[in-house]
């Protein structure tokens, strides 16, 4: 069903491209694909993969009709725009899926991703963190680092050799920052600091033997991973 949504979505924003004019074609073509992207965790691989060349084929389709218009044209590249920042996020979701051999489709929704960095963090401007993806399965904690020269690499950490898992409140000083009219065409350069002379962040600090790990993203999603980590690990330990 969830999957019949997706695909009724992408129907809607072809079909739409020929029984609309321009304007109404791009309002509603792009509604549907922001819609899609926001839902992809519910999607099927299979059509987060092809999304982005669906509005190819209908430009082609249409040019051999004639019924081009740079209207159209707008719409569909914005779409397409769309659907590669879905794609690209759950690519490596994906090669992680495969490589875990997770049974399910909804595992993708269980793959989370957050930021990562080696030992612990007092503020997150003093540390550079990379893009990683994080899943509990199988009695581990699987996630993923990226190596120069190697990208995306797997790392596995045994629930049961996870000595403590918590999660760090950082709190720091800085400038309020006031929006300025720069900002509503491009991206804000201080979008943390707006309105705020203190920010908070959370870290998830996981910590093996010697050896620390740091996670960050909003807290909600630090807060959930820690309590689905302590769950799981409680479950190996009373055995």
């Amino acid at each position: 069903m969830i999957s019949l949504s997706g695909l009724f979505l992408l129907s809607l924003a072809t079909v739409s491209r020929f029984v609309l004019s321009p304007l109404f074609y791009f309002l509603v073509s792009v509604a549907a694909y922001i819609v899609f992207t926001v839902l992809r965790k519910r999607h099927d691989y299979y059509l987060i993969l092809i999304a982005p060349v669906i509005p190819v084929f209908s430009e082609a389709a249409a040019i051999l009709v004639g019924n081009f218009r740079v209207g159209f044209l707008i719409g569909s590249i914005v779409c397409i725009i769309t659907a590669l920042l879905g794609l690209g996020e759950e690519r490596p979701k994906e090669k992680m899926i495969r490589r875990l051999g997770l049974p399910k489709k909804t595992d993708r929704g269980k793959v989370v991703s957050l930021f990562y960095t080696f030992g612990r963090v007092e503020r997150i401007e003093k540390v550079n963190m990379s893009q990683s993806y994080a899943i509990v399965y199988n009695s581990s904690f699987h996630f993923t680092v990226n190596i120069p020269g190697s990208g995306q690499v797997n790392m596995e950490i045994p629930l049961e050799d996870i000595e403590e898992v918590a999660v760090h409140q950082s709190t720091s000083s800085s400038d309020l920052y006031y929006p300025s009219l720069r900002d509503m065409f491009l991206p804000a350069r201080n979008i943390r600091q707006i309105g705020k002379s203190k920010i908070k962040d959370y870290f998830l600090v996981i910590r093996v033997a010697d050896d620390s790990y740091s996670f960050y993203e909003e807290p909600l999603t630090v807060l959930r991973l820690q309590e689905e980590i302590e769950r799981e690990r409680d479950q190996i330990m009373r055995k």
